[in-house]
């Protein structure tokens, strides 16, 4: 799916929020030990939690399945609305069961110097599995597949406010990279470059093809029941 054009007010706003997101970024710049996590802040607060309803929280933490598997530190992890996950008490940073996550995000200054880190979150992603007693999901070939026991990955979205300038360029390292370390989805904020599973785009269609891969994962299990059994052990 490519997006080539938008309505005129669509991209206007997009333009707008993109514009916003790099004078963000741009202002804190002169403070590189606390970029990172405030880059993290900025993607959360001034796009995601602006541009995605309600039911979808959106938190950082780290991951666990019901083998153990765990994540390690992960910049943004979107929830589910309707599954639990851990906060300490009076802190922030969750952990969260891999069932209760629809896709998480990493977050990067500079998306082509720092593709090395992409990959490692990648990496240590991409062992996670959710566990399903049942569940509807969609896919991008058919509008709703029905499933019994079965168990799926986490998708990996990646965000750097700065790198590849135009498609071409972002693609082929996407394609360059093996599947086991590759991210599904990746968004330069300056260039508004995206490519993803579903869409992609330049500009202002690059935030628009962002969100419409964003929504996908978030829709892509459309009501489940997890086997939340799996992480309680018998010995």
């Amino acid at each position: 799916m490519n997006m080539a054009h938008l309505p005129q007010a669509i991209s206007q706003r997009l333009e707008g929020i993109r514009q916003v997101l790099m004078a963000y970024h741009r202002a804190g710049l002169p403070m590189p030990d606390a970029t990172k996590g405030t880059e993290r802040e900025i993607l959360i607060r001034e796009f995601l939690e602006r541009v995605f309803p309600p039911p979808y929280r959106f938190g950082t933490g780290a991951v666990v399945d019901s083998s153990g598997v765990v994540s390690g530190q992960l910049d943004v992890v979107v929830e589910f609305p309707f599954f639990p996950s851990f906060p300490p008490p009076g802190g922030t940073q969750r952990l969260y069961l891999a069932e209760s996550v629809a896709f998480v995000i990493e977050v990067k200054s500079d998306l082509s110097s720092q593709w090395a880190q992409v990959e490692e979150t990648v990496a240590k992603v991409r062992p996670l599995r959710r566990q399903w007693l049942r569940h509807a999901s969609s896919s991008p070939n058919q509008l709703l597949a029905l499933s019994g026991p079965s168990a799926s990955r986490l998708p990996v979205a990646v965000v750097g406010f700065k790198g590849y300038s135009d498609l071409d360029s972002l693609a082929n390292r996407l394609n360059a990279t093996s599947l086991e370390r590759r991210p599904d989805l990746a968004l330069v904020v300056e260039s508004g470059a995206c490519v993803g599973l579903t869409a992609r785009g330049l500009g202002p269609s690059g935030l628009f093809a962002f969100c419409v891969d964003c929504s996908y994962f978030a829709r892509n299990v459309v009501t489940a029941e997890p086997d939340l059994n799996s992480y309680l052990s018998e010995t």
